[in-house]
């Protein structure tokens, strides 16, 4: 059998899932196991502090991994750390490192939807600290939709109207190091010419505003089947879908997707080049806005009250009714995702 090696942290959680338990636990690891064996794979689980770098064990090895939602990101910034490594190695990490470094992390993830071409009819500009900002305040038009770079589930997003309210916004959303700045102040006294660091330095984005938008649309992919869910912007949340809880979303048939959608996030999904991903779409009436994608560690309550999924045949999209297991859907997109990348590197030797 082929093998696969997945990483847990150190809580031994793989994935994330809705409704497990206990709390936050992720996926099922016994049933992971049990659907990629059905599927011709071993699996084999260690920790990311078992890896020993010091090992040639891991090239062309195919390894899927966990993220982390810790607060402040410290362990995420371990997993990456772990993953970039492995990836260097020449071990097959899916997804790749850029999506772990997109993940939760909206600039990066700005600056690879403009490099891969994603979409271009949203426009963003990110900036990492306030200095970074004035120096582009003339070229600014509001309202803007200002983002910090962390967080999930709508925090850290806000409608901008004004400029005052932007570096109003910026200076809240910054925590300080008033030691450092007494230290950096005292610098400035004692070495003629230094310029002070900039007082707010945490890195954001403000993105161009789409208005008059109700609701927006998530679609979850695996491998091949779409699960899709509609979520109103609700009073009180200002421009924020997210975050507005499921029991107010739309799922599968009754998600009232406008004609398009699906083959619009099917594009995105085969430029991202993932095993699974989770893109965020809005509509205007006119055109389709990606407005935030990942592809690893997402909410998963699309595929757990929908009561199926889309899959396309024949250029035509059909809905297949019928539940399926996290697990079995995550492990499908893995198998799916390997296969193609097989019969590519065959195409590839038969050409060359």
């Amino acid at each position: 059998m082929k093998r696969i090696l997945a990483l847990k942290d150190y809580k031994s959680v793989f994935g994330s899932k809705k409704f497990n338990f206990p709390y936050r636990s992720g996926m099922d690891k016994e049933k992971l196991v049990h659907y990629f064996k059905e599927a011709g794979y071993t699996l084999e689980y260690k920790f990311f502090n078992e890896i020993d770098f010091r090992s040639k064990q891991y090239k062309d090895l195919h390894i899927i991994y966990t993220s982390s939602e810790d607060v402040g990101y410290h362990y995420k910034s371990y997993i990456e750390d772990i993953i970039y490594g492995l990836e260097q190695m020449g071990a097959n990490v899916m997804p790749a490192y850029t999506h772990l470094r997109a993940n939760n992390n909206k600039v990066f993830m700005e600056f690879m939807r403009d490099y891969l071409g994603y979409t271009n009819n949203l426009k963003s500009n990110a900036f990492g600290c306030l200095k970074d900002l004035k120096m582009h305040l003339n070229n600014i038009q509001y309202p803007v939709v200002f983002k910090t770079s962390e967080g999930a589930v709508g925090r850290g997003v806000k409608l901008v109207n004004s400029e005052k309210e932007l570096i109003a916004t910026v200076k809240k959303t910054t925590p300080r190091n008033y030691f450092m700045d007494l230290w950096d102040h005292a610098r400035s006294i004692r070495h003629k010419g230094y310029i002070k660091e900039s007082v707010y330095r945490k890195k954001f984005i403000i993105q161009e505003f789409i208005p008059d938008l109700k609701n927006d649309w998530k679609i979850l992919f695996y491998g091949q089947k779409l699960y899709i869910f509609k979520r109103p912007i609700q009073k009180g949340r200002d421009i924020r879908a997210s975050g507005g809880g499921t029991v107010n979303y739309k799922y599968g048939l009754q998600a009232e997707a406008p004609e398009g959608i699906l083959d619009f996030a099917l594009d995105i999904y085969r430029k991202m080049n993932v095993p699974h991903a989770s893109i965020d779409i809005a509509y205007d009436g006119k055109a389709f806005y990606l407005i935030e994608y990942q592809s690893l560690y997402f909410g998963t309550s699309a595929l757990v009250n929908s009561e199926g999924y889309f899959i396309k045949k024949y250029q035509k999209w059909e809905f297949i009714e019928g539940k399926v297991a996290l697990e079995k859907a995550y492990v499908d997109g893995v198998v799916e995702y390997l296969e193609k990348k097989e019969v590519k590197r065959k195409e590839a030797i038969s050409y060359s």
